[in-house]
């Protein structure tokens, strides 16, 4: 057999070995019905929580580290201010957590928060208190809870697909305030 028909043949048996794989998966349940659906959704939140904690952790060094006499300091008018960026990433955990089913805590209006002018001490200490609200309410949630689909933004999603962009918004935040840190001269703690 002539070498160019041999691996002409070889590459069209991996093809069609591929595409066998890639049907057979398509009809295997995405998540698998079991008396472990707790446990699924415990190591769900458990692996989210290990990522969102690591991010939500920078951000709370990072407006550690940002000096108060840089709260106001913005990159261009009509753009948040660092104390605003802090902010922001706070009152979405309440906004994200009243999404999932939390109850936002009396006194904090998540609408309200950016804006509200609080000095670097108390915007720090929005922020923890916000990180353990989402902690509590996403550890506190029923396996089947997270199944559950919510109008977020004129889409349909499921409470789980919300908790992703929870933690997604976190992430783009946290890269705000280190471009502001960098801009005001000052070096992330974690990179020192």
């Amino acid at each position: 057999m002539p070498t160019t028909l041999i691996k002409t043949t070889h590459r069209l048996s991996l093809s069609a070995a591929f595409i066998v794989l890639l049907v057979s998966c398509s009809f295997t349940p995405a998540i698998a019905q079991s008396s472990d659906a707790n446990t699924n959704a415990d190591a769900v939140v458990s692996d989210f929580l290990n990522v969102y904690n690591f991010t939500s952790d920078k951000a709370v060094q990072l407006a550690g580290a940002i000096p108060e006499d840089a709260y106001d300091w913005r990159p261009a008018e009509g753009i948040r201010s660092v104390r605003e960026a802090v902010l922001h990433i706070a009152s979405a955990n309440y906004f994200f957590g009243s999404m999932i089913g939390a109850e936002v805590p009396e006194g904090i209006n998540p609408q309200e928060m950016e804006k509200s002018g609080m000095d670097k001490q108390q915007a720090i200490e929005a922020l923890k208190e916000s990180v353990s609200f989402i902690q509590d309410a996403l550890t506190t949630m029923a396996a089947e809870e997270f199944e559950v689909q919510i109008d977020f933004f004129g889409n349909k999603v499921t409470k789980r697909q919300a908790m992703f962009v929870l933690g997604d918004h976190a992430s783009e935040h946290l890269g705000q305030l280190i471009a502001y840190a960098r801009m005001n001269n000052v070096v992330p703690p974690w990179s020192e």
